[in-house]
């Protein structure tokens, strides 16, 4: 597929970032590590991945408690910002070593410098092996948990399959499949909204799109997805704000860990790893490329996700050979991230009924 790569940049959106960027850097001090109180284990490194440095945080209160590596969304979607200090992340790290790794490509862990060829899956894989063998040797674990979420599933349930040996199990929310097909359905999906409301705005956009597989662009992509937002999709309450407002572009912006280039970079880069991996999520299945995992595994679905779908979700948990023992949680009030739209569920779930499954004895709360 050929498309221009600058296509996928949404003037605006860089536009306001740059605007803000400027007032703020009077006021951004350069990269400094800010401790949290009360852990036993924080530390934050520039480790060399695959050949090239990407930023890996490590933090739990108990350097005893099982260690889980987590895998982000996107792909490049930066993690810094979001996940490591929402309070579901906060309030694992007091029964799990968290690892926190933003990946090739993303935020902290994007340089110009980048080979085009090593954004690809295998190299993923890899560098993922490379994160979970370092947070092996930084915790002393002779095994990690696992948890792919969004894009970091497909990642995740790969490594899951080729791997088993280096983890206790493998997690998932948002579980993605087929993305080029998870994008087909979500496209119906706005279609059908769309005519039953009589928005002829989004109607006039679903028409420009070419949905064939070799037509199907990132732009498209983005498109649909905007308005799969809007219609309850991505998450099921809360999407009367805007699809990316200042709130979020504030904490990108004010990340502690993110220098003033990395900033930048994020500016004029959002979609460095999308551009770079199209055409190879568009080709995955994983139905066919990991259709056995031989450790515990955890779908964790929200029921209303359709950016990446529940149904097919569904499906792939159905197909799966999980001789270890497969597990899925439908979160009936939620779409794509129940860790945060049903918290309190995740938390138990991830706390104590995993954690009393994987190591067969229940966990000390430390709530």
């Amino acid at each position: 597929m050929t498309y221009n790569r600058n296509c996928c940049k949404n003037t605006f959106f860089s536009f306001v970032l740059l605007s803000i960027t400027i007032l703020l850097f009077a006021s951004c001090s350069a990269y400094r590590f800010r401790e949290r109180p009360g852990k036993d284990i924080q530390q934050f490194e520039m480790v060399k991945i695959g050949g090239t440095k990407q930023a890996i945080k490590v933090r739990g209160d108990n350097s005893n408690n099982p260690v889980l590596v987590y895998l982000h969304g996107g792909p490049g979607f930066p993690l810094f910002p979001f996940e490591p200090r929402g309070e579901s992340m906060l309030r694992l790290e007091r029964q799990f070593t968290m690892v926190y790794w933003e990946q090739r490509g993303t935020g902290k862990s994007f340089t110009r410098r980048i080979p085009r060829k090593s954004m690809n899956i295998e190299q993923f894989i890899e560098d993922t092996r490379q994160v979970v063998e370092y947070a092996r040797q930084t915790t002393g674990a002779e095994k990690v948990l696992l948890w792919g979420h969004s894009w970091g599933s497909n990642i995740g349930a790969l490594f899951a399959a080729r791997y088993p040996e280096l983890l206790h199990a493998y997690i998932s929310t948002g579980q993605s499949v087929s993305p080029f097909e998870n994008e087909r359905m979500a496209f119906e999906f706005v279609r059908e909204r769309a005519l039953k409301e009589g928005n002829r705005r989004a109607l006039r956009q679903l028409a420009r799109i070419d949905t064939t597989e070799a037509g199907y662009s990132l732009q498209n992509a983005l498109t649909v997805r905007r308005w799969v937002y809007r219609y309850g999709g991505i998450v099921k309450e809360g999407n009367d704000r805007p699809y990316v407002d200042l709130a979020e572009i504030e904490q990108i912006l004010t990340a502690p860990e993110y220098s003033i280039s990395d900033r930048i970079n994020l500016i004029l880069f959002p979609y460095f790893s999308a551009e770079e991996l199209w055409e190879d999520l568009k080709a995955m299945d994983l139905k066919e490329k990991a259709p056995r995992i031989d450790v515990p595994v955890y779908f964790l679905v929200g029921k209303y996700d359709i950016i990446v779908s529940a149904l097919l979700a569904k499906e792939y948990f159905e197909m799966l050979e999980a001789p270890a023992g497969k597990h899925l949680i439908l979160f009936e009030h939620s779409a794509h991230r129940p860790f945060d739209e049903e918290r309190e569920k995740f938390l138990e779930v991830m706390k104590k009924e995993i954690v009393r499954q994987v190591f067969k004895e229940k966990p000390e709360m430390t709530e």
